[in-house]
């Protein structure tokens, strides 16, 4: 017997129930429409106003193309105009001597950094003592604070650069350099990376390690050795025979 079964009307929905779903829909896309309707309509007279204020803003005086112009624009020789370049820090010898000078200015006094001056430019003598520890090749802190000092003035300039690491005459044979040679030619190395990371351009530095080829004092005292042991820095005028990025700067 079905007496106790209850008659199932929830989902007793007829054929038209979809018109229920469509006729909620088209009222939602009716009040759409409403809406964007009512913001895309325009104050004329706030329009008309703002459109006169940007008119007499901008409206050129005499009829003229241009405020202060005869309505015709010059042209230029060549066509096209030429491309504005940032001039070249193009400093003298002698100016970059006299700022090597002032902002080294402590290390020469205390006697720490030599300058030499040389035919068409000039020497900077760093010790091994500033720069580096005995038998390494690791910038030490002092050193960097120098070297970024000098880069202020060596920025931009054209001028050639040579980086010459020197040792003395004392054998060296360590896991990390062979020779002498390898780790004047480090130092040199770490040296020029320093400056040209500071911004002095890197096309021209010429990085170059004499080992202990070139003494500036006998190799037969400490006081001696420790002379030997440094690094040069020289900033002197590109010569004819100069090599380039885009060549000898002698070649036609």
């Amino acid at each position: 017997m079905n007496i106790f079964r209850k008659k199932d009307t929830d989902h007793n929905t007829g054929t038209d129930r979809y018109l229920i779903t469509y006729a909620d829909l088209i009222t939602l896309l009716l009040g759409l429409f409403v809406i964007l309707y009512a913001s895309a309509q325009v104050d004329s007279r706030k329009f008309k106003q703002y459109s006169a204020a940007f008119s007499n803003y901008f409206k050129a005086k005499d009829d003229k193309v241009l405020q202060g112009g005869d309505g015709v624009l010059e042209g230029h020789q060549k066509g096209v105009p030429e491309a504005v370049l940032a001039p070249k820090n193009n400093k003298s010898i002698e100016q970059i001597t006299r700022e090597t000078r002032e902002a080294l200015s402590p290390y020469i006094q205390e006697g720490t950094i030599q300058i030499k001056d040389i035919e068409q430019g000039i020497v900077l003598v760093f010790p091994e003592k500033l720069l580096f520890e005995s038998a390494k090749a690791q910038i030490r802190q002092d050193g960097e604070t120098a070297l970024d000092t000098l880069s202020n003035v060596l920025s931009g300039l054209p001028q050639q650069i040579l980086i010459d690491g020197h040792t003395d005459s004392d054998p060296i044979t360590t896991f990390q350099y062979e020779s002498n040679w390898h780790l004047s030619v480090t130092r040199a190395t770490n040296v020029a990376y320093r400056l040209i990371q500071k911004g002095v351009p890197e096309e021209n530095l010429i990085i170059r390690g004499f080992g202990s080829q070139r003494p500036v004092a006998p190799n037969d005292s400490p006081e001696g050795k420790s002379k030997n042991r440094r690094v040069e820095i020289t900033i002197r005028e590109k010569s004819p025979d100069s090599a380039s990025s885009e060549g000898y700067l002698n070649e036609k």
